[in-house]
């Protein structure tokens, strides 16, 4: 029945496979695709998710979009660092990759729905579907998925988003899959492989790229305390392995079109208010003003989120943090909530 068929994104790993155990028990008939995007079919996590597919007797599509990634998510992770900004290409790929291609193909197999085994929720308010947070704090992955717009969030499906991950790998040894469930979790951006992406810009860079190439390090006056070898090398807020920058200051900010590092006290990172320019914003005011909302300034669990309240005015997204904040830096997102969901989005 096309009411229960369901196109389920297969990475390999844990997540995805037991989404598709759980989707099934749930009565739904889960057809499998797998994004290839920067690696070849021969891939250990292709080749985990056609085997778990053939198991669970899915029909399963591998799609290559290769090309349109280095394009669109590298290219972009490239241009964003030459510009001085720290990028975020799990988001950039969610909103042009991952989930336009999903819909798509279910489109083309007759699929009502998409999932993933993402640990989100979503919820419905009057019109509109909005993302919530999972239930497990130390796995909600919301914040990578604020910008996803209401056709894809209308059909999608998280099967994980009201289980922990304890709950998810107790299932999966209960099934058998125990080396699913012991399988290392892949963490960061997927096509730098653990690498520092320091080394990736230097192995895709020409060597005598201007933006590798020597630069000064100023103080906010423009004072000369030291020289850099790639300001793409460095990001807002780091203190180590800077020449000439003394102790209690860090790069307060990157000038790409001079090659320039400014560095300052860690105190002038502090802020109170922010204004986005690149936002999304629920239409229902109700759920964001004159309230106290929820926000966040990085998907790190290591950084925590503060309270504020944020209101619109002339095409601009004003934030107001009910505290002082440290580092937000250019190119990252701020994720904004009202009770767990997601009802703002932008780009610093």
């Amino acid at each position: 029945m096309r009411d229960k068929r369901v196109l389920l994104g297969m990475s390999g790993g844990m997540d995805s496979s037991m989404s598709a155990v759980l989707l099934q028990q749930q009565g739904y008939e889960v057809i499998g695709a797998t994004l290839l995007t920067h690696t070849d079919e021969k891939d250990a996590s292709i080749i985990a998710a056609q085997n778990l597919a053939k198991e669970r007797k899915i029909e399963h599509h591998v799609l290559d979009c290769r090309e349109r990634f280095e394009k669109t998510v590298i290219q972009y992770f490239i241009d964003e660092y030459l510009s001085g900004r720290t990028p975020n290409p799990c988001i950039r790929c969610n909103e042009t990759i991952k989930w336009k291609l999903l819909l798509q193909l279910a489109d083309e197999l007759d699929c009502q729905f998409i999932a993933t085994g993402h640990y989100v929720q979503k919820e419905k308010v009057g019109h509109r579907y909005y993302i919530r947070k999972g239930i497990d704090p130390t796995k909600d992955q919301s914040y990578f998925l604020w910008n996803l717009n209401q056709e894809v969030i209308a059909k999608a499906l998280f099967p994980l988003g009201e289980l922990h991950k304890k709950e998810v790998r107790d299932l999966a040894r209960q099934l058998g899959y125990a080396a699913i469930a012991d399988k290392k979790e892949s963490m960061g951006v997927c096509f730098l492989a653990g690498t520092d992406y320091r080394n990736y810009l230097s192995d895709l860079l020409d060597k005598n790229h201007p933006a590798l190439s020597q630069g000064t390090v100023v103080d906010e006056n423009g004072n000369e305390l030291g020289h850099h070898d790639g300001f793409p090398f460095y990001t807002i807020g780091q203190r180590r392995g800077i020449e000439g920058v003394a102790k209690g200051m860090c790069v307060v900010a990157i000038d790409a079109d001079k090659k320039q590092l400014i560095a300052g006290k860690r105190e002038a990172l502090n802020s109170q208010a922010l204004v986005l320019k690149d936002y999304s914003l629920s239409p229902d005011a109700s759920l964001w003003k004159n309230i106290k909302v929820f926000i966040r300034i990085r998907g790190l669990d290591s950084v925590p989120g503060y309270w504020g309240h944020i209101r619109e005015h002339e095409g601009e997204l004003h934030i107001q943090f009910d505290e002082t904040v440290w580092a937000i830096t250019p190119g990252q997102s701020i994720v904004i909530y009202h009770n767990d969901m997601i009802v703002a989005g932008g780009i610093v």
